[in-house]
């Protein structure tokens, strides 16, 4: 099976997505990160292939050092700590699932079963769900040479290999409000989206929207900004955008009020993670 890099070496950062696919994240540091309400919405693996990642949710904490593999489940929120090796090097390789990928296979296994979070601990670098979460990633980061079909083929491998170690995703058997909205949202982090436009176009009325999203304990506003903040996360970390770039593909024409909206979700600055 190719693999998008070598045992142990250093991804070059990078980050990728596929609509009502997934989505990768190739990770490269300097030095140490805290990073406090990491959102994850959808099922994600973390291959680390350099230092160490910790996360921790509630009263929670799970490990990983190079060839070891973090799986967490969809909808966790936990703060993130990346700690460099002796060379001053952390590096990970981070492969997200979505939903109606999730959902689908798990209709064709004929159970949706629900599992806490969890690590796969000690899995070696050249294990098999090592190997499948590498060939992932490195087809989403082919770009268009890489089919759709052959994209869906590899997370789906990789969702076959979660089975086979007992680590099944935790999904709802249907799309929530909140799902369908940040779908939409995330193919336009940008946009100037009113919950008025995101109802019409999921074709439902503003109110039965808003009131759909409170019964998920959760509203518009908090939905647009948890995408665009991930969103400035992912490019932050995996592309050689400015500041000012990444603020503007995130919706906020001021770098200035975009870092500062950051620094109160992550608790650190966009600046200081590229240092």
């Amino acid at each position: 099976m190719p693999m998008s890099q070598e045992s142990g070496a250093a991804p070059t950062p990078a980050c990728a997505g596929r609509v009502g696919l997934g989505g990768t994240l190739e990770l490269r540091v300097r030095r140490e990160q805290y990073i406090a309400d990491v959102s994850f919405p959808d099922p994600c693996v973390i291959l680390v292939t350099r230092g160490h990642k910790t996360l921790s949710a509630g009263d929670q904490q799970l490990g990983a050092g190079p060839g070891e593999l973090l799986f967490i489940n969809a909808g966790v929120t936990a703060a993130m700590r990346n700690r460099p090796d002796a060379d001053g090097v952390y590096a990970a390789t981070c492969v997200a699932m979505a939903p109606d990928l999730v959902r689908a296979h798990a209709a064709a296994r004929n159970a949706l079963p629900g599992s806490p979070w969890r690590a796969l601990s000690h899995a070696p670098a050249q294990s098999t769900l090592a190997d499948v979460v590498r060939h992932a990633a490195a087809g989403m980061l082919g770009g268009p040479t890489v089919s759709d079909r052959l994209i869906r083929h590899r997370l789906e491998e990789l969702l076959i290999a979660l089975d086979d170690l007992g680590c099944w995703c935790r999904i709802s058997t249907a799309a929530t409000a909140a799902e369908r909205v940040r779908g939409l949202l995330a193919g336009e982090p940008a946009a100037n989206w009113t919950a008025a436009a995101v109802a019409q176009r999921l074709h439902m009325s503003e109110a039965s929207l808003r009131r759909a999203l409170r019964g998920e304990a959760t509203g518009f506003r908090a939905v647009l900004d948890d995408v665009r903040m991930s969103t400035g996360l992912a490019l932050i970390q995996g592309s050689a955008m400015s500041l000012q770039q990444i603020a503007g593909e995130c919706g906020y024409a001021s770098p200035s009020r975009f870092a500062a909206r950051f620094r109160q979700r992550f608790g650190v600055t966009p600046s200081s993670l590229r240092r």
